[in-house]
C-alpha cells in the first residue's frame, strides 16, 4: 500500500484531518478576518471541509490544493453536494507545482500541511509570497511542549521548537501574529481514535493482507498516547503580512 492509499484508509472517517475541533477552526477563521469578495488559498485542503465551510458562509473564491486523489475527489464531490462548487476549486497535485502571480490571495491557509511546502520555514516564505500585503496567513503546526525532546522519539518529522520560537520565526518575516488556537488532549484523542477505528476496521476486513499487521502495530498507538498532545502540541497560528515590519526578534529571516 502506497502512502496515499495508506492515508486515504487511515483517515477515511475524518471530516477534517487535524487534531482540532469545528469550534477551534471557526475561531482561527475569525482571526483571519475573512469577508465577502476575498480570494482564499488552502494548501493541503484534504477533503475540503474548511474550504466548503468558508464557501457556505462567505461570497468568496477559494482554491484548495491537494495531492491525494482520493481526498481531492471527495472534496469535489462534497462541494457539489453542498452547492458550493461554484466557489470552491480543487487543484489536484503537489502544492509546489501550483503557480499563481505573487500576492494573489487575501488569505493563505496551510492547516497541518507545511510538509507539502518543504517544512515550516519554507512554508512561511511560500505563503508570504502568495498573500497580499496586509493579508493573513493561517498555519497549523506541531511544536515541542517539553524541551529538550527525548532522543528516542520515532521519526515523525518533529522539530525541537517551542511555540514561542515558532512565533519568533513568523515575526522575523514580518508575519505578525493575530491569534493562536491550541489543541487539547481531547482534540488529539478524537483525532487518533478515528485513526484507530479506521485501522482496526480495515485490518479486520482484510486479514490476509500484508498491510493488516501494519495497521495493528502497537507502536503507533504508543506514540499517539505518550507523545502527541503531551510532549508535542499542535496549534493554528494566524498572522498578518506586514511587509513594512523590520524584524528585531531573534531567529528566522526578514
Amino acid at each position: 500500500m502506497n502512502r496515499f492509499d495508506f492515508f486515504a484508509t487511515i483517515e477515511r472517517y475524518h471530516t477534517f484531518q487535524n487534531p482540532t475541533s469545528e469550534e477551534k477552526l471557526d475561531l482561527a477563521v475569525s482571526y483571519c478576518g475573512i469577508r465577502d469578495g476575498m480570494r482564499i488559498l488552502d494548501v493541503g485542503c484534504g477533503k475540503g471541509w474548511l474550504a466548503r465551510r468558508l464557501a457556505a458562509r462567505f461570497d468568496i473564491r477559494i482554491t484548495g490544493l491537494e495531492i491525494n486523489r482520493t481526498f481531492a475527489a471527495e472534496a469535489r464531490r462534497l462541494a457539489t453536494v453542498e452547492n458550493v462548487a461554484d466557489r470552491v476549486e480543487i487543484v489536484e497535485g503537489a502544492a509546489l507545482d501550483f503557480h499563481a502571480p505573487p500576492a494573489s490571495f487575501d488569505v493563505v491557509m496551510c492547516i497541518g500541511a507545511s510538509f507539502a511546502l518543504g517544512g515550516f520555514e519554507p512554508a512561511l516564505d511560500w505563503m508570504k509570497r502568495q498573500v497580499k500585503p496586509g493579508g493573513s496567513i493561517a498555519i497549523g503546526e506541531v511544536f515541542a511542549k517539553v524541551l529538550p525532546l527525548p532522543d528516542n522519539l520515532p521519526a515523525r518529522g518533529y522539530e525541537p521548537r517551542s511555540l514561542w520560537t515558532t512565533v519568533q520565526k513568523m515575526r522575523a518575516r514580518g508575519l505578525m501574529p493575530r491569534g493562536v488556537v491550541e489543541s487539547s488532549i481531547d482534540d488529539w484523542n478524537r483525532y487518533h481514535s478515528l485513526h484507530w477505528q479506521a485501522a482496526l476496521d480495515w485490518a479486520l476486513q482484510n486479514p490476509e493482507s500484508p498491510d493488516a499487521a501494519r495497521f495493528m502495530d502497537p507502536d503507533g498507538q504508543r506514540c499517539d498516547l505518550e507523545i502527541d498532545g503531551r510532549l508535542v502540541g499542535w496549534a493554528i497560528l494566524v498572522a498578518q503580512n506586514l511587509t513594512q515590519y523590520v524584524a528585531k526578534d531573534q531567529g528566522g529571516r526578514p
